[in-house]
């Protein structure tokens, strides 16, 4: 177990860190959406009139075309543009979060959108000596550019609110505010843009549009011609520089990362772990969404922290607070230059009150239509004949922790082990379709672990480690059995557990890896490659079961 104070001589220094640039991001976006909360509240009051438009706006006004006020705006306006563009440079040319692909649009159009707008303003007001107020304005946009207004508002203001989200989830209070904060974010820009209509129609009815000087006109245009081509240069740089990278990235070599629970990545180096999960798929975590500002993607380093670069700043610092041992680290920090084994540390959300309420829910019983998954390892009587004591209870436990991972990780709840055998299922919380669709889902990265532990056990084993896997859905009875003493245990009673079951046992006669009931597969909504088999009959029921095979990872 590495020492975060001390780092390896093997690997390089890291870079210059600089952790106020992280801060300093948030600060400036949360003054950038002080100004446009103001702005767009006192379009809101649009609604009750023209005259109460203005008079707040000389309020507004006075606070941020203050000398300090406008210090403090443009000053926020620079740095958060700068940071983001240096942030956008640094990362990777990856899928992300839609919510994050939809921030980094939104961020960029809005500087392209505002110059017209404050050049036709602002400057227009301090260059030209043009009236600026409401009464002047609100006309020539109306008869002007009225959309392209509105969706300046839009894209700015929904490009604050997810800002703003990610900070604010990570904070303990948020989950009593949420709905007050989703309720605030929907009615400031419905209120502004109905203010502005109604105020622009008043100003339009009362005042006529103002004839612009041609030549003032044109010099305007002109000026926000180049200011538009300079930002679409300096993005097409920050672009430019960005495929650079990936470019050296690609030749630096590739690296692998082995999941427990989801099998092997291959990856370039200077990815980060938490961009490796989101390559392949892997459910991981991450509320602040990859900023260093929560420790929900942490992971535990199982394989390879000896050769792990040391956490810069801001990890560092979480992982202080965490008081973390040496081999936890943030998978959105760390960027592993050699092969590494991992465990994400949380999978699932952690139990709160919905899960107990859920639990109540069965304490006497209920039948719903759930999904369950068997997963069993073949031919493990033989394996226990050749291995010694020690070599197959470290192969059981590394089959039980990853399968049960694995499970979790897509949403399943392990109901129970039966030594080499394991049960989940899916849907207790879902809609059923859901349910469905993670657990093939699931059953495709338990195919994926076990092609990572042959790798790893192959040389010790007598013959390849193979397993089966059983899929089916239907109606269950999910109560509490046990007693309080020994823990009580939500599980699935009934013909869908033995289907299931009975699926599991007939990948040994097919030959198959994994069976899915053709009911599963119609909940689920994927299609699945057909092969030969396609009925199993089961003892005491009248028909025949329909089936898919799932040979390997790459068939969903």
């Amino acid at each position: 177990m590495s020492d975060l104070d001390a780092p390896p001589d093997s690997v390089a220094k890291p870079k210059r860190s600089l952790p106020w640039e992280r801060e300093l991001r948030l600060w400036s976006g949360l003054v950038l959406f002080a100004f446009v909360t103001t702005h767009l509240i006192n379009h809101a009051i649009g609604i009750a009139g023209l005259q109460w438009m203005t008079l707040v706006q000389g309020w507004r006004v006075a606070v941020w075309q203050s000398p300090p006020g406008t210090v403090l705006l443009y000053a926020a306006f620079a740095c958060h543009l700068a940071l983001v563009l240096k942030r956008l440079a640094r990362r990777r040319i990856i899928l992300m979060p839609l919510d994050e692909a939809v921030q980094i649009v939104l961020g960029l159009a809005v500087p392209y959108l505002l110059i017209g707008h404050a050049v036709n303003t602002r400057f227009a007001a301090v260059g030209y000596g043009s009236d600026i107020s409401y009464a002047a304005v609100l006309p020539q946009i109306w008869s002007g550019n009225a959309i392209a207004q509105i969706i300046l508002l839009l894209c700015t203001w929904t490009h604050g609110c997810i800002g703003v989200s990610h900070v604010l989830r990570t904070r303990a209070f948020y989950p009593r505010w949420r709905a007050a904060w989703i309720a605030f974010a929907a009615l400031v820009p419905a209120l502004a843009i109905a203010g502005f209509v109604a105020s622009a129609r008043e100003a339009l009815a009362r005042i006529a549009p103002t004839v612009a000087n041609p030549s003032t006109e044109a010099a305007l245009d002109g000026i926000v011609f180049d200011g538009r081509l300079v930002f679409a240069a300096i993005v097409g740089l920050v672009v430019l520089t960005m495929f650079g990278r990936e470019i050296a990235r690609r030749r630096s070599g590739r690296i692998t990362i082995r999941y427990v629970g989801h099998g092997d990545v291959r990856v370039t180096r200077g990815t980060t772990v938490l961009e490796a999960s989101r390559i392949k798929g892997i459910p991981h975590p991450a509320i602040c969404g990859g900023r260093g500002r929560c420790s929900t993607c942490r992971i535990a380093v199982t394989d390879g922290a000896e050769h792990l670069p040391p956490p810069e700043a801001v990890e560092r610092a979480m992982l202080t607070q965490l008081a973390a041992p040496g081999n936890v680290r943030l998978a959105c920090q760390l960027r592993p230059v050699q092969d590494i084994a991992t465990q994400i540390l949380l999978p699932i959300p952690p139990r709160n009150a919905k899960q107990e309420s859920l639990d109540e829910a069965y304490r006497w019983g209920a039948q719903r239509e759930v999904t369950v998954l068997f997963v069993d390892i073949r031919a493990f009587n033989g394996l226990t004949r050749r291995l010694l004591p020690y070599d197959i209870t470290l192969l059981i436990n590394a089959f039980l922790r990853e399968m049960s991972q694995a499970a979790e990780a897509h949403g399943g709840r392990v109901d129970s082990f039966m030594t080499d055998r394991l049960m989940a299922v899916f849907g207790l919380s879902d809609r059923s379709g859901a349910g469905a669709a993670h657990a093939i889902a699931a059953a495709r990265a338990m195919l994926a672990v076990a092609t990572g532990m042959n790798q790893r056990f192959g040389a010790a084993l007598p013959f390849p480690l193979r397993i089966g896997i059983g899929i089916h859905t239907g109606q269950a009875v999910i109560a509490e059995v046990g007693d309080v003493a020994r823990g009580l245990l939500v599980t699935a009673m009934g013909d869908t557990v033995s289907i299931a079951s009975r699926l599991e046992a007939a990948t040994k006669e097919l030959l198959a890896d994994c069976l899915i009931s053709a009911a599963t597969v119609k909940a689920s909504g994927i299609s699945l490659p057909r092969h030969e088999a396609k009925v199993v009959h089961m003892r005491d029921m009248d028909e025949a079961i329909g089936i898919h095979r799932l040979e390997d990872a790459a068939a969903v």
